[in-house]
This record gives C-alpha cells, structure tokens and sequence, in this order.
C-alpha cells in the first residue's frame, strides 16, 4: 500500500473516532498538480459520520507536498456559509488597539470540539495537574490544545491548535469546513487573512536542552532546530496548502497583514516582509534576540516587533523598522526586563501610541530563575519616534516567571489602556498621563494575561474557567459567566455573538446577551 494512502487512512480513521462516527474511505487519484512550489495529490470520499459538527456528508481530502513535507487537508464543502458578509481580518485583535468586534447580525450558540479535546471535566483536569504537576496544563496548551484565540472572515472563524491543526469553521452553525493538518505546530499564531488567502505560522513552543540551559542566563535563539518550522499559506475558504517559507526557528508570534504584505518575525530575531499572493520574501531586519509571543503592530509604515535577549550580546528590545524596506525607525532597549518578558508581550498601538505590558526584575540576579522575582511594568511610547513617554509598576506585588509567557497584553479603547494584571484584576489607566482610573475586584487567584475585549461599554474578561463581564466605566462586575473550559485567550465578538476557544481544544459561540445574564453556558443548553 501507498504509503501516502496509509497516513491518510490512519488519519481518517482518528477523525472519524475522535468525532464518534465511523469513516469509509474511497481513493480516487489524480496526476500531481502543476504547482511549482509542491506537488499534490487529491482524493474524495463518502463519509458516514455522526457529530454535531459533521453529518454523513461529502469529505475531500488533500495531500499536498510542499518542500517534500506532507500537509493534509480535509474538506466538507457543504458547511461553506451559503452567505458571505465580507470583512478582512488583517490583525491580530483586528485592530492594532487589539480589540476584536466584528460588526453584523450573528446571534447564534454552538460548541465544537476540535482533534485532542481534553473532556470536558475540570474535576478531572484539576486531578491529572494535582497528579502531574502544574506544569502539565502549561505543556498540553503548549505542545496539544490552543495557546491563542479565533478570527474571522467572510463568515469563517479560523482556529490554530498546537497539535498542528488549522480550522475554518461555519460561524452560523459551528460546522467544521475544513481541517489542515501540519508537522508543525502553531503555538501562537492566531490564523489572518488577507484577499482569500489565509497565513499561520509553524513553530514549537519547546527549548532543546542546550536552549533550555541559555534561557537562565536569558534565553539563547528560541526553537532552533526543534521541528518544522516557517510561514503557511493556504486557501481561506477550503485550508489547501499554498505555498510554505521555511525558517530554521520557530516563527511563533503573530504576523501583520498590510497592502499585500505579511510581517512576521522568527526566534532567529528576523522580521521578515513576505508577499502574501506568493509568499516571496521581499525583505528581512535582524536582531540579536529572539521573537517569542509578542504579536506584531503596525503603524504609519512602521512594523512593530518585541524581542527577548539572546545570551550573552544584548537585550530585550521593543524595534520598529520601516514597512516599505526594513530599515530600523527606532529601537527602545529594556536591559531590566525579565528573560522572555518582551519577546512574549503582545503590544497594542492607538493614536500614536505604543502600549506594551511585561514582566521586568524587582529583586533577585541572574543567571537562576530561582532568583528571581518580577514585578509588572506598563509602558507607553511614542509609535513614530520609539521616544518613551511613560513607564511605570503596574501593581506592587511581584510574581515568579511563570512556565507560560511573561506578557500582560493590553487593549486600548477611547485613550483607555485596560491592562490585565499579575494579581487577577484589570487596571484601566489614562493613556497620555499613566493615571489610574479604575481598579475592578479580584477576577482570578492566578494572574490575567489576555487582553480584555471592549463591546458596546462592557470589557469581557476570560479569567480562568469564567467569563467576567465588567462595566467599562468603572470596572464594576456586572455578570460572571461560568463554563466548563480553560479560557487564557482574548475572546472575538461577531455581530451580537462572543466567541471563544479553550485551552483544552474546544470552540464555542455564545450570544453577548448570554454571557451578560446567565450564570453558566448550561444555561444555553451547551453541557
């Protein structure tokens, strides 16, 4: 037997158990396309499937080799939206303020679970992390569930798991269109689009041993060597393969999308410019760190990227360089901030103003992160010049490394910076002056991470298990909206709908009204 019919065979066969149907397949090939960058080879199959997310239809499947590397791609084209509303999703958070709201009239709740979903039990979870150690949640969002949250376009939500699986997924029905499987994994590149076309980037969240050791001192280039990794490209609407950039680290954070371009950068420390249509490189900036988390911003033709430091040359750095070349604009050098802290946070930009929040050191020395103690810093800096404009504590508590990122990312709305905090509030603060406007009550007994999204004056805040709804205003809890997931992602509103994905590979869509009056996502009848 073919052993490219195999693979998929034995693939097919997960998918089909995993949904809880049964598979049958028929192979039907074709001659290897005319691609000039990958060879492909196609098949079709009749499948008998029972889910709610699948329903005996028509599934085609794609094998496309790109590089000599296999990506497959499943396909059920009739959960392709009839309709189209169309809406570009160029940013991570949609805007560079990183707030998501798409506008429209979806009011709609569905629950999809995706491959690897841990079940839906937090007494279990709870008991296998008492068991294993905490660090076991950290490293099945790392190496399996899903690091980061959804968008959306032309009424597809798109979806990335660390297990290497991009989704499209109907937004009226919560059907799953099409599942791309990749070697790599896609650690915290929530998928863009941009004019039919959809990018993700592959990129272990894992150290080798000699990274591992580096990383005491402040890190060594980050995920050197450590599986496939690159930029991806693929067809937004049916998850076939385009075309593949390979890089020798991971290319982890979040890319841009502007006029044709993606700007992404890699743990080598490169920013990259790579048309979007044809995935050629039209140029690269490099640093001497290493980009982790920190989603890149852009503003005014200048791209935006956070770098941590690389053992033993120099230091975490906030850079932005010239969108139409790559030359540098300005560089902001943070020698206090705490190993991966910069490289991690994801920064927000409005009106001018560059926002980023991340861990810097309060007391300890290196090169033992035993050490070391860090104390939150919120910075605010002028996006044209790199000029600092305000800096200060966000909290006076201070907070161990944790073994997720060190970032506290912001959202900015109407000259508010709403930062989320190490000690589980969110602070809002005035963005020209650095006052403190509002302090809301403890949301979490850990820390919060993800930006909050603003939606017609209310913040919602996914703190653990819960979703916290806060008046804007005032930071006063109106609603705590309890599910049965692991939400460390910023949550996206379509239309009148809040949708979100989990930690543990879970998709759902609840209505804003929902999450405003109810007390638990049973309520809605998603148990």
């Amino acid at each position: 037997m073919d052993k490219r019919i195999a693979t998929v065979l034995i693939v097919g066969l997960v998918i089909g158990l995993l949904i809880g149907g049964t598979v049958g397949f028929f192979f039907s090939h074709s001659s290897p396309s005319s691609e000039i960058t990958s060879s492909s080879e196609y098949s079709s199959s009749e499948s008998q499937v029972t889910p709610t997310t699948l329903h005996q239809q028509e599934n085609e499947t794609f094998n496309v080799y790109m590089d000599g590397i296999l990506f497959t791609d499943y396909l059920y084209p009739s959960n392709i939206p009839s309709s189209s509303d169309p809406s570009s999703f160029n940013m991570y958070g949609m805007t560079s303020n990183r707030d998501p709201v798409i506008s429209g009239n979806l009011n709609v709740s569905w629950l999809t679970p995706l491959m690897g979903n841990f079940e839906q039990n937090m007494t279990l979870w709870n008991e296998i992390n008492q068991k294993l150690g905490k660090s076991f949640g950290a490293a099945y969002r790392q190496a399996t569930g899903i690091a980061v949250g959804p968008t959306e376009a032309n009424n597809i939500v798109y979806v990335s798991s660390d297990a290497g699986w991009v989704y499209g997924v109907n937004e009226f029905t919560g059907k799953i269109i099409f599942m791309l499987y990749t070697p790599g994994t896609l650690s915290m590149w929530e998928p863009v689009v941009y004019n039919g076309i959809g990018i993700v980037g592959l990129g272990s969240a894992m150290f080798d041993y000699q990274q591992g050791a580096l990383n005491g001192f402040g890190g060594g280039h980050r995920g050197q060597y450590t599986g496939i990794n690159g930029l991806l490209a693929f067809n937004a609407t049916t998850g076939k393969p385009l075309w593949l950039d390979l890089t020798r680290s991971q290319a982890m954070p979040t890319g841009v999308v502007e006029n044709g371009t993606v700007y992404w950068d890699d743990g080598d420390g490169v920013i990259h410019a790579t048309n979007v249509t044809n995935g050629k490189t039209l140029w690269t900036y490099e640093y001497d760190g290493s980009g982790n988390m920190a989603s890149l911003d852009y503003y005014h033709g200048i791209v935006i990227a956070g770098f941590s430091q690389a053992y033993p040359t120099n230091v975490s750095a906030l850079v932005g360089v010239y969108a139409s070349n790559g030359s540098l604009a300005w560089m902001i050098k943070l020698p206090y901030a705490t190993t991966s802290a910069v490289g991690d946070a994801v920064m927000a930009v409005y009106n001018g103003y560059l926002v980023d929040g991340f861990l810097g050191f309060a007391k300890g020395s290196m090169p033992l992160l035993k050490d070391i103690n860090s104390r939150q810093v919120l910075l605010v800096a002028n996006a044209t010049t790199g000029k600092i404009i305000w800096i200060e504590n966000v909290t006076n508590g201070t907070v161990h490394p944790g073994d997720t990122n060190n970032g506290y990312n912001p959202e900015i709305v109407n000259g508010v910076i709403y930062e989320p905090t190490i000690e589980g509030k969110v602070i809002a603060y005035n963005l020209t002056t650095g006052n403190i406007l509002w302090e809301s009550p403890k949301l979490s007994n850990g820390v919060l991470q993800a930006a909050p999204t603003y939606y017609n004056g209310y913040l919602l805040v996914p703190a653990g298990t819960s979703i916290a709804v806060l008046n804007s205003t005032n930071g006063n809890v109106i609603n705590v909206f309890h599910t049965q997931f692991i939400m460390r992602q910023q949550m996206m509103v379509v239309g009148n709908t809040v949708i979100e994905a989990s930690g543990t590979n879970y998709l759902f869509a609840v209505p804003f009204y929902n999450l405003l009056h109810d007390s638990s996502i049973s309520d809605i009848g998603m148990s």
